[in-house]
């Protein structure tokens, strides 16, 4: 069990460019335009690799709403389901700028959470019935990244991300700008950007799993659109020389509800109060 969440955990926010305001859930009768996404790629050409990483980024940001979108939200709430090989998890995260966040899991009565509360990234793990656990190394670091707000592709510069444009490539029926990302804490991770949508569809990292560090990819799928704003409802998640895969299929939204900063903060233990 421990393995699942070691999987999934990292990769939940990677790119979930979310904004704008007000409480939504989505329902089967929301705008796909995965769709529309793939018929044009048929019709796609190599594109030119003149193209400048500030273009791209640029051309990324108002693919998913752009500046005045992103400002207006200042939190986020989702909640959705986790179908894995051996069971299914209800899931609900919630987010606050900068760079608070909090996840949840239950399955029946197992329940998961990890969180960072912008000084301390933390988890709650049934499999060790410790109490909560302060993370550390590389583990911690992931759930830093995770944390941010925005993701890594926005205002980069000003949060001490590192980002180089490695050029084109034909990734199955489609064309993509790869960028590869290194954080301001040390993990690095390929985006595989659209070519003409510039929204991102593939991204190959790592991540720690029993204190061992393998490669993944995580698809991003069913993009929606949503008032100003263009954000993916499906994340498939694969681990190297695993043949079995997650995925998380987001439900409902709620953009800028009210959340007190004790919902991020490590819980205090009956030792901790003496």
């Amino acid at each position: 069990m421990k393995k699942i969440f070691t999987i999934l955990l990292p990769a939940l926010l990677v790119i979930f460019n979310l904004q704008y305001s007000s409480s939504l859930a989505i329902n089967e009768s929301a705008l796909n335009i995965e769709v529309a996404q793939k018929e044009a790629v048929q019709k796609e050409e190599r594109p030119d690799s003149k193209i400048t990483l500030n273009e791209i980024l640029d051309k990324h940001y108002l693919a998913i709403g752009g500046e005045k979108a992103w400002q207006e939200l200042k939190t986020l709430k989702f909640t959705g389901s986790m179908y894995t090989k051996d069971a299914t998890f209800k899931t609900a995260a919630l987010y606050k700028r900068p760079d608070l966040c909090r996840v949840d899991f239950q399955a029946g009565r197992l329940y998961f959470m990890e969180a960072y509360d912008g000084k301390i990234p933390w988890q709650m793990n049934p499999g060790t019935r410790s109490g909560p656990l302060v993370l550390d190394g590389k583990r911690a670091k992931e759930m830093i990244d995770t944390c941010d707000f925005e993701g890594p592709l926005v205002n980069h510069s000003a949060k001490g991300h590192e980002i180089k444009y490695l050029g084109t490539e034909e990734v199955g029926d489609q064309w993509a700008y790869k960028l590869e990302v290194k954080t301001k804490t040390g993990n690095l991770d390929i985006y595989y950007l659209d070519a003409q949508t510039f929204l991102p569809f593939m991204i190959k990292g790592s991540t720690t799993i029993q204190d061992k560090v393998v490669n993944t990819t995580i698809h991003l799928k069913e993009y929606i659109e949503v008032g100003d704003i263009t954000i993916p409802f499906s994340y498939v998640f694969v681990v190297d020389d695993n043949p079995s895969t997650e995925t998380l299929k987001i439900k409902t939204f709620e953009l800028n509800p009210k959340i007190e900063d004790d919902m991020f903060k490590l819980p205090k233990r009956p030792q901790d109060l003496r």
